[in-house]
């Protein structure tokens, strides 16, 4: 009878552990959804199943990069249009000023409303960014040149060699300034036989030293008269601007002139002290040389006065020095201290490629598309320099800005390209997410009929074990009894 138990039990046992074992994975399977929830379930399908997630969770990353690469041009393109906009409005006001009505006071107002324009496309092109990036910014800013007012460079740029001589062409437009702090300064010029003559102001329209714009016959200098300055008003409207360096809204003031002493004299023929600086003139030679009623030398001629001599003990304030004439004349300086001013660094932001991935499959190369730089600001444009006073300047202008439409329109054009292998590209990736997850479904997801099956088959045989092993235990006492009675 023991034997009958001993041999009947653990048979049993076996079987309904095994089956509670294929009920506890059916039960899994179907609350999970997965076929495998382990490595044991099926190793090899669920190493397959990872590197198919793998892929699966990178599709969904690549589709939002594409997404934000789309939304970066087409904020760019946004900007763009609106300096392309403006660019046709700066064209249509070259038009205007290349035409030969206009008076000086129409083309200083078609030049101001450029001006506004140019600020406009920089505001536009710095101020435009999206993820941190600066699409319409510069490329890159170069090192600070050494500053200069408006167009004026420094003296240091145009004498660099103290002592020595260069050849340089006369005219009305500032030769260069010299800055505040430099000392013992002494700046000549020889002109020849030509009439060019030595002018400083400083920055607020003061006429500090030279020849006289104002006055009557010879106290009028001539070289001024050849450039077309006959008075004050002259004097503010074609000398005394912002782009010559002086301050907005200076005008001309011969209040403080000083002008050559009565005998002329190359080592100082008067001494002025203007705003702390001790100044020494040589006055300018040629008027010496002819006699004019109410000049100091009535009746002398003194000639070879070709050359004008300027010392200063200490520069307070940037002055700035022209060399009014109609030829061309060697300059030279020498100074014990003379500093060269720079420009603080260009701290705007620049623009920079973009790199957008497209692809990032396991165990492969990540797949790339590059968003090139589109720097939309005036400098990179060509434009930051036009001038429309006159017809010539105008038809340049026009050109530079044709060029510059251009280079929007390439800009935009090659958004729109970049935009249309964008969406091609995400509609590949997203086709082969849909594809993988497919797959994976097939290898990891659970089969609801078949697992609910094999559940039912589980708690039939763990129900008869049950039944089974509560009769194998009966069975040894059922023998018993049979045997007392």
């Amino acid at each position: 009878m023991t034997t009958l138990y001993s041999l009947m039990s653990p048979f049993t046992a076996t079987q309904q552990r095994s089956s509670e074992s294929a009920l506890s994975e059916a039960i899994t399977r179907l609350a999970s959804g997965m076929r495998i929830n382990s490595a044991r379930d099926d190793a090899a399908g669920l190493a397959i199943a990872n590197r198919m997630s793998a892929n699966i969770n990178a599709s969904g990353a690549v589709a939002r990069n594409i997404d934000e690469g789309v939304s970066l041009m087409q904020t760019a393109e946004g900007g763009l249009d609106e300096i392309n906009n403006l660019l046709i409005r700066a064209r249509t006001l070259a038009v205007q000023a290349a035409n030969g009505t206009l008076s000086p006071q129409d083309s200083a107002s078609i030049q101001n409303e450029f001006q506004k324009i140019s600020e406009t496309i920089d505001q536009i092109a710095y101020g435009t960014t999206v993820f941190g990036k600066y699409p319409l910014a510069a490329a890159s800013h170069p090192a600070p040149p050494p500053v200069q007012l408006g167009e004026v460079p420094t003296v240091n740029q145009r004498l660099p060699v103290a002592g020595q001589g260069y050849v340089f062409t006369s005219g009305r437009v500032p030769f260069a300034y010299i800055p505040a702090g430099a000392k013992d300064i002494v700046l000549e010029i020889d002109s020849g036989w030509m009439d060019d003559d030595l002018q400083i102001f400083s920055r607020d329209g003061s006429h500090l030293i030279g020849t006289p714009i104002n006055g009557n016959g010879a106290t009028r200098d001539f070289t001024w008269r050849s450039n077309g300055v006959n008075n004050s008003a002259d004097a503010s409207m074609k000398i005394i601007t912002e782009e010559n360096g002086f301050t907005a809204g200076a005008i001309y003031s011969d209040a403080h002139l000083t002008q050559g002493g009565a005998v002329y004299n190359l080592n100082g023929s008067v001494t002025a002290s203007l705003n702390g600086m001790n100044i020494t003139y040589s006055g300018d030679g040629d008027r010496y040389e002819t006699p004019a009623t109410g000049w100091p030398n009535n009746g002398t001629v003194s000639p070879g006065h070709y050359k004008e001599r300027i010392a200063i003990d200490s520069v307070t304030e940037d002055l700035i020095v022209m060399v009014v004439g109609t030829g061309s004349f060697t300059g030279s300086m020498t100074w014990s201290q003379l500093p060269t001013p720079t420009q603080a660094p260009d701290t705007r932001p620049t623009s920079s490629e973009t790199q957008i991935v497209v692809s990032a499959d396991f165990g492969q190369p990540l797949e790339t598309k590059t968003i090139p730089v589109t720097p939309a600001d005036t400098v990179t444009l060509g434009i930051s320099d036009l001038k429309f006073d006159n017809q010539q300047n105008a038809s340049q202008a026009m050109g530079k800005l044709d060029a510059a439409l251009e280079k929007v329109n390439g800009y935009r054009g090659t958004y729109g390209s970049l935009t249309n292998a964008f969406a091609s590209a995400k509609s590949t990736v997203l086709e082969g997410k849909v594809a993988t997850e497919a797959a994976r479904s097939r290898i990891e997801d659970a089969d609801y009929a078949q697992e609910m099956s094999n559940m039912t088959r589980a708690q039939i045989l763990q129900q008869a074990g049950s039944a089974l092993m509560a009769q194998a235990r009966q069975a040894p006492e059922t023998i018993l009894a049979l045997l007392k009675g």
